[in-house]
């Protein structure tokens, strides 16, 4: 077994400036070949990943690796050929000939560890989201991919959709004239976060390696109150509502409208420590944007019950819930533009001109423009899009080069959270505050990495 000393030892190694060795660049598979894929995480959101290849004749899943072998039991039971591990580093070890790619799909803390290990073996890599859990991570995961010419995606099905592609075209055409201000609210959390205590030992069941399932985070003893879901809304793990949910959320404006990084953001929550995540918190991002009134468009964020008090042209009951279907109108994105406001939901699924009877009134007139931008062949299926991307040797839409600035503008929300009320000015060029240089700490970790784990780089 190996020992947690050297977990950490070998896994915060790919922490610092990593030089891969020259054996490590990808290979390219040909066109009539199949992809060999191992999946790390089985359980869980892993069953999205089995489900989506499922019956898939490009794809072959040859290992399965998790630390909860009863969370995985279900596809243990259903595929007993297929090698299992709970140790990635052991599994890309022994079957490194054997595996084309790896899906990642663990809790965000083990995201850019595992990631920087495949890649060293010259592994394809499909991250669920968010890509990583501080955005220095990200860049990393962006750097490291790009310099091995690996076939790189993010797990965000929404991209693969046509919302923010229609929304494009809305706007390209000049149906929505410019962009004011974007509302989008969600009713996570779903699990505990706030002002939460840190839970008592429980003994740890036979069936689970606490140690490997912490990898790179801080020693915390096993309870089952955040292990396997409840992560989400602890620091040391997940990344709060807005980590978890603005990579499905700010897609749609953040392509649509190519927003780039935002200028100023401010925060604001309920009470949190240490540990936790705020219950409910709020965040305002201001972008500089030429399709924006002004040149600047305003991006509102509102979780956990929170929601804005008043849209432009949108009636007010909308933005109270329905007590009767609490999911009704839980998850919503408002775009107000000069001309048109859309609404869409968290997937960009169902975008339309708002309200219903302006957008059939377009329709009718045909004023809505005809498609121009390439659809995905797979919508709603990243795992499948990035399968036959790594087949076909070229990069798809959702690759690491997108996926990491977007994710670090996600990111800056939870940043904003430790410094209530405050206008943080950021600067994308040297990934710093310009005028809180006491922010600056969360940029590459929210827990200290002892320096001695962090050799320079790695060598052949």
């Amino acid at each position: 077994m190996v020992s947690r000393r050297n977990f950490i030892k070998g896994a915060a190694a790919v922490g610092g400036m990593m030089i891969l060795p020259s054996w490590s660049i990808g290979k390219q598979t040909g066109p009539n070949s199949k992809l060999n894929v191992a999946l790390i995480g089985v359980g869980g959101i892993g069953e999205q990943a089995i489900n989506n290849l499922r019956g898939k004749p490009e794809v072959n899943i040859v290992a399965f690796c998790d630390v909860d072998d009863e969370r995985a039991s279900k596809f243990y039971k259903e595929f007993p050929y297929i090698p299992r591990f709970r140790d990635y580093r052991v599994m890309l070890d022994k079957m490194d000939k054997q595996i084309d790619g790896v899906i990642i799909s663990t809790p965000d803390h083990m995201h850019y560890p595992i990631a920087a290990w495949a890649i060293a073996k010259g592994k394809h890599v499909f991250c669920q989201k968010p890509l990583a859990r501080t955005m220095w991570e990200c860049r990393e995961m962006r750097r490291l991919a790009d310099e091995a010419g690996v076939i790189t995606q993010m797990g965000n099905q929404g991209h693969t959709n046509e919302g923010w592609r229609v929304i494009k075209e809305w706007y390209q055409a000049g149906l929505l004239g410019q962009i004011e201000d974007i509302y989008i609210w969600t009713n996570r959390p779903i699990w505990p976060q706030g002002d939460l205590p840190i839970p008592p030992a429980q003994p740890v069941p036979s069936y689970y390696d606490h140690n490997l399932w912490l990898g790179v985070a801080p020693y915390q003893a096993y309870n089952k109150c955040y292990v396997p879901f409840n992560w989400r809304g602890l620091q040391n793990y997940g990344t709060s509502a807005i980590g978890d949910m603005a990579c499905h959320f700010f897609d749609v404006p953040y392509s649509a409208f190519d927003l780039g990084y935002p200028e100023k953001v401010v925060a604001s929550s309920s009470k949190f420590n240490n540990y936790s995540w705020p219950k409910d918190s709020e965040a305002l991002m201001t972008f500089a944007n030429k399709c924006g009134v002004d040149n600047r468009i305003r991006l509102h964020w509102y979780d956990g019950g929170r929601r804005p008090k008043a849209i432009k042209g949108v009636e007010p009951e909308y933005l109270i819930p329905n007590p009767k279907n609490p999911w009704e109108r839980a998850n919503c994105t408002f775009i107000v533009g000069t001309k048109q406001t859309v609404y869409t939901n968290e997937y960009g699924v169902g975008s339309m001109i708002y309200p219903r009877e302006k957008m059939v009134e377009l329709k009718k007139a045909g004023k809505l423009p005809k498609p121009t931008i390439a659809r995905s062949e797979t919508p709603n299926n990243a795992h499948y899009e990035w399968v036959k991307a790594c087949l076909a040797g070229h990069q798809p839409m959702g690759n690491f080069d997108y996926a990491a600035p977007f994710t670090e503008m996600a990111l800056l929300g939870t940043v904003a959270l430790f410094e209530q009320g405050k206008e943080l000015e950021y600067d994308p060029e040297k990934m710093e505050f310009k005028n809180c240089p006491e922010a600056n700490k969360y940029v590459r970790s929210l827990y200290d990495y002892k320096e001695e784990f962090l050799p320079s780089k790695i060598k052949a």
